[in-house]
């Protein structure tokens, strides 16, 4: 009687499984039942690299704040259609996005936001220092850090190689146009006057996907921004990812490069008549006679 006991619940137990295991797949898969049992496939928003301390706010309606332990945020069975994605931290620039939803997909929200109010370091001309040690009289001295970050600025650029042509790239010159783009692995950046384009130049299975369009081809030049003025200085910002740096005039901004009809610049260094620099990842803008170092 006990094993017949046992193998009617064996029987139940394989039942209850066989019932409700396309349940389990089709729920991890994101599709879930509406009120008439009928399934609507879904999908899901990724917030990937928001600050630590971010609302995440879907449609008008927080989500959830980031933390230390839990940085990036998946938001899942989503029903198909355009979600508006705001991320805000007091403090910093609210990053905001229209993003698609598709059948079981994810989408990603490549988050970028930098403090409001930038520090800098100002890295004086002159440094004062006294005759000897019994002197009360002070002089002053060229700063030597001063003098070799201003040879970064009076440098003059290297000509295109002779080499180059309407058919060949110079990768080496990085002068920031066309036939020599700024290079950031396979990724390079240019000016055409007052436009400035983005292009892949490695393969296409490896571009990253802010890159590729809805056909899935990302090699293809594309138009990142368009400015009142021609800019003065073009290069990626150091340490993020799809960022690139412009200085025009009065101010020195940064902008991701993907698709966003929404996206904002952020303000790097408002001045005067700025320019920047590069060197070991540290960025330095000049305005007149002064430097600084931008502590992001």
């Amino acid at each position: 009687m006990a094993i017949l006991k046992r193998k009617i619940k064996l029987i139940i137990f394989f039942i209850i499984f066989i019932i409700i295991s396309p349940i389990i797949v089709l729920y991890a898969k994101g599709d879930i039942f509406t009120d008439g049992w009928s399934i609507l496939k879904t999908g899901g928003i990724y917030v990937e690299e928001a600050p630590i301390g971010s609302e995440v706010i879907l449609n008008s309606k927080s989500k959830e704040t980031t933390s230390f332990f839990n940085r990036n945020v998946l938001i899942k069975n989503l029903r198909p259609g355009t979600y508006e994605v705001k991320i805000k931290k007091e403090g910093y620039n609210t990053w905001f996005k229209k993003i698609k939803v598709s059948n079981n997909l994810v989408s990603d929200a490549d988050v970028f936001m930098l403090p409001e109010k930038i520090e800098t370091r100002e890295i004086p001309k002159y440094m004062e220092a006294s005759i000897d040690s019994t002197s009360t009289k002070v002089v002053k001295i060229n700063n030597q850090e001063y003098v070799d970050i201003m040879k970064l600025f009076t440098a003059t650029s290297t000509k295109l190689s002779k080499t180059a042509s309407t058919t060949n790239i110079d990768f080496k010159s990085n002068l920031g146009i066309s036939l020599s783009p700024i290079m950031n692995n396979k990724l390079g950046v240019w000016k055409e006057k007052t436009k400035i384009f983005v292009q892949w130049f490695g393969r296409n299975d490896s571009a990253p996907k802010y890159l590729c369009d809805k056909n899935a081809e990302c090699t293809k030049s594309r138009l990142v921004f368009e400015l009142a003025k021609e800019s003065r200085k073009l290069n990626f910002l150091p340490g993020y990812d799809g960022v690139i740096l412009v200085a025009t005039e009065g101010l020195v901004f940064a902008v991701q490069i993907e698709d966003n009809p929404d996206k904002m610049v952020q303000i790097v260094y408002k001045g005067k008549n700025p320019d920047f620099r590069l060197k070991d990842n540290l960025l330095y803008v000049k305005d007149g006679e002064k430097i600084f170092e931008i502590l992001l």
